[in-house]
């Protein structure tokens, strides 16, 4: 028949409350209900909520994130295999070393201010790490792109609104980018998919390192050789 809620909790160590949330978000399937106040769970739960936790604490996957990989995990994948697209798409997860940063630790280590931060988040030019139930994350790339990119920019009397083509132009590449993926995939088995994904991403950003990388340095020589030119 199944297992009672409590049952659930004792065996995976998570709250009744935190496992309800989880079946209304889709993470776990709806409990069979007797009645009102009776619901029994599939002991398949367990499993889950433990591999929900690692994935959680481990990779800092959001939610939609791990919602995906158990859907793979159902057609018979293991943990490893199922979250594989995923490590390709979104890299290593932040070391122990390597905490995430709640919105006061990434203004105290980029030197930011607070509205500064607003500004970039609602521009759209800085997309935090992790946004997901009211709570907003960032990690070490956030706070390089803030440093490197967000306060060098204001200093030279910038506008962080200035960088907006970034996203209207990023967005037409990826767009491209997910066409180029749906039409490798296609009709391909779950396993193929995830290694083609894999290869494709690495693909990507060695594709819009390079290509941008070498056009930037084609206008800069041409200025200034055209300028050469005019001494």
């Amino acid at each position: 028949m199944g297992l009672k809620i409590g049952e659930i909790a004792k065996r995976s160590g998570v709250a009744p409350s935190t496992i309800r949330y989880y079946v209304r978000q889709g993470l776990l399937p709806e409990p069979v209900k007797v009645n009102k106040s009776m619901a029994y769970y599939d002991e398949s739960c367990i499993e889950k909520i433990h591999a929900i936790r690692r994935l959680q604490e481990r990779k800092y996957f959001p939610l939609s994130v791990i919602k995906n990989i158990l859907r793979r995990m159902d057609k018979g994948m293991s943990l490893e295999e199922a979250e594989a697209i995923e490590d390709a798409v979104f890299a290593p997860a932040p070391s122990s070393s390597e905490q995430l940063l709640d919105k006061a630790g990434f203004l105290k280590a980029t030197g930011l201010t607070a509205e500064e931060l607003l500004e970039a988040t609602q521009i759209g030019i800085l997309i935090p790490f992790l946004q997901e139930r009211g709570r907003t994350m960032f990690n070490g790339e956030d706070v390089l792109f803030a440093r490197n990119v967000l306060k060098k920019i204001l200093a030279f009397g910038g506008r962080l609104e200035d960088l907006k083509f970034y996203l209207e132009l990023g967005n037409q590449i990826v767009d491209n980018e997910m066409r180029l993926r749906k039409a490798a995939v296609k009709g391909k088995t779950d396993h193929e998919n995830i290694q083609i994904t894999r290869e494709i991403s690495k693909m990507a950003d060695l594709l819009r390192g390079y290509i941008l990388r070498r056009l930037f340095q084609r206008r800069v020589q041409a200025a200034i050789q055209k300028s050469l030119d005019m001494a």
